[in-house]
């Protein structure tokens, strides 16, 4: 609700009295969430219950304020913006009941509302863990791009349940996102000690339109910056059939937008991957064949500690899992598929910058340092494997299958992706190689000489008979 700023003064001192602990101040400073065209979110969370006031001005002078709490943890959304304008924001706080004025005011902060229609640059990082002086290090690297928004490829802590460690987190990217919006998605270890992912629904904003914000799991959803849809998905959980109901519903509604240009799918657990864990045979059979039916651009993931470029049935793989984590090396025992699908290798603390214009896309890998790893147009075709099978059908062809007597095509049977998981892998397949090379060199170091044959000289024949 907007309301002119004296008035929420006074709204503030109205609140009744109470006996509450004796600090209001800021234990997460504000940071943003969900901005679109019109509004955006400011989230922040004080040490004791309390009242905030969140005030804004637009570069054309438009002015307001919003009154939050009491609470600890708020989330503040700023409604009738316009779009494309660069807004200043601060947040006053004090713990409730307390009449004797403002305890605690957050440093001046900018965003900009979305512009639809122009081009807007995004980044992508994961696996922060708690290595602070890591972490820190790629934040500075990232604060050098002035992003529109950044994306979360998942495990920002070691363990959810310990809640200093979500506190150094946001005190390591305050300076990138009180300014940015930042969308995560869920990592194995935003559920370490914390099953319900409870602090993850607590400090952050699922975009989720005029439905209710989901505070259960799997954790999936969808927003629309520019002329991009993206899409993230919860790699945790072996329940994956609402989420490929949910995928495939929205990927087809993309599908009759013509103002979408772009599918971006990010989510923590790699399908493909050759560092310590290699790629999940689970969302390759279950979510990739939804992927690679709708021309989704890129796949982001994380939950290994390096940069990976993957290519396989037509749609490129970002490993980006160098957000601070302790680096990972190249893995020899992944199957053929993810030894099949790998283009590069690097274990570097790094980012992912991507430039959105129009119908391009320019992906960038960028170590902590300013060195640039690989350069990909991902609007550019990816050339299929000649050795990947044919897409599924749509689970909507399943559900309604061709009427008697209309024409259908007959297609030749394929090797499914999982039925290709029994193939060897490639240190499998130099092991029988040089297997059978030795072989070949024994016998025929061990076979017995040809003796000459008598008949190719002069006169052979006639001696031989004469002496028969």
């Amino acid at each position: 609700m907007l309301i002119p700023l004296s008035l929420a003064v006074v709204a503030i001192a109205s609140l009744p009295a109470a006996d509450i602990a004796p600090s209001s101040r800021f234990s997460i400073e504000p940071y943003l969430q969900d901005v679109r065209a019109d509004s955006a979110v400011v989230v922040f969370t004080t040490e004791a219950m309390s009242v905030a006031l969140v005030h804004y001005e637009g570069a054309a002078g438009q002015k307001g304020a919003v009154v939050s709490g009491p609470a600890q943890t708020h989330k503040v959304r700023l409604h009738g913006l316009s779009s494309g304008v660069r807004y200043r924001y601060t947040v006053s706080v004090r713990r409730q009941g307390d009449l004797t004025g403002v305890e605690s005011v957050s440093e001046p902060s900018e965003f900009t509302t979305m512009a639809p229609g122009l081009p807007f640059l995004f980044l992508v990082y994961g696996d922060c863990r708690d290595r602070d002086s890591d972490h820190h290090s790629v934040v500075r690297a990232m604060l050098r791009e002035r992003p529109d928004l950044v994306v979360q490829t998942g495990d920002m802590v070691s363990r959810a349940g310990d809640t200093g460690q979500w506190r150094r987190y946001f005190a390591a990217v305050a300076p990138l996102i009180r300014s940015v919006p930042m969308y995560p998605a869920l990592g194995n270890h935003e559920l370490r000690g914390d099953p319900e992912a409870s602090h993850f629904f607590k400090y952050f904003v699922i975009p989720g339109g005029t439905v209710p914000e989901r505070k259960r799991r799997p954790v999936y959803y969808s927003f629309r910056y520019g002329n991009s849809l993206f899409l993230s998905l919860d790699g945790n959980s072996p329940l994956d059939f609402e989420q490929a109901v949910w995928l495939e519903r929205t990927l087809d509604d993309a599908a009759k937008d013509s103002t979408i240009r772009h599918r971006f799918a990010f989510v923590h657990q790699p399908p493909y991957s050759v560092g310590a864990y290699c790629g999940s045979d689970r969302l390759q059979r279950r979510l990739v064949p939804i992927l690679r039916r709708h021309d989704v651009r890129a796949v982001f993931a994380g939950h290994e500690h390096a940069y990976q470029h993957l290519e396989r049935g037509g749609l490129r793989y970002f490993v980006t899992g160098g957000g601070g984590a302790p680096l990972y090396t190249r893995s020899t025992s992944c199957n053929f598929e993810d030894d099949m699908a790998l283009r590069l290798f690097r274990a570097e603390h790094h980012y992912l910058r991507v430039q959105v214009d129009g119908d391009a896309a320019t992906l960038m890998a960028i170590s902590k340092d300013g060195e640039v790893l690989e350069r990909v147009l991902l609007h550019e075709p990816v050339v299929p494997d000649a050795d990947y099978g044919p897409p599924l059908p749509t689970m909507a062809a399943a559900r309604n299958p061709p009427a008697v007597g209309s024409p259908q095509v007959v297609r030749k049977p394929t090797a499914t992706p999982a039925a290709s998981r029994f193939r060897p892998s490639l240190p499998q397949f130099l092991l029988v190689l040089s297997s059978m090379a030795m072989i070949v060199g024994l016998l025929l170091l061990t076979a017995p000489r040809a003796r000459r044959r008598d008949d190719l000289m002069p006169h052979a024949k006639r001696r031989w008979r004469r002496h028969t």
